[in-house]
Parts: C-alpha cells; structure tokens; sequence
C-alpha cells in the first residue's frame, strides 16, 4: 500500500520501529523528496494510517501506485 505523507518528518526507522507490534516483517519505504511512503505488510491500510497519526504524521492512501525508488515499483534505472 502506498501514501502521500505530510505534515511530518518521516524516518523509515521509526516507522519500522512503531510498526512492529502490528507486524514485525512489514517492508517500509521512504520517498521522502516526495513524500511518498510504501509500506508491504499485513497490517491494514488503517493500522499503518493509525501508526503514522501516532507518530504525527499525516497520511493519505495512494489511489493508484507510484514509482518510489526502492519499493516495490522501482526498476533500478534511475538509482
């Protein structure tokens, strides 16, 4: 699942951090320039939303995927 992130500064990390109680083998990332965030997980779009609030980060689920270097959309060619 992805989103648009705003009004937060958003370390992979943490997230990574926050997220393992919900599931501790979720795949995280970070397109910060953009503020856009992957996340691959059993979790729920609103567990991750739910994480992100309590980290104070506002979310808004992707309608269609984007290419975020390194996720799950990246073909390497422009790394």
């Amino acid at each position: 699942m992805q989103f648009e992130v705003t009004s937060c500064q958003l370390d992979a990390s943490k997230l990574a951090a926050a997220m393992q109680p919900l599931d501790p083998d979720a795949r995280i990332t970070l397109d910060s320039a953009h503020d856009r965030l992957e996340v691959i997980s059993s979790a729920s779009a609103e567990q991750v939303q739910g994480v992100l609030d309590q980290l104070g980060c506002s979310a808004t689920p992707l309608d269609n995927d984007v290419h975020i270097s390194g996720g799950t959309t990246c073909c390497g060619g422009c790394s």
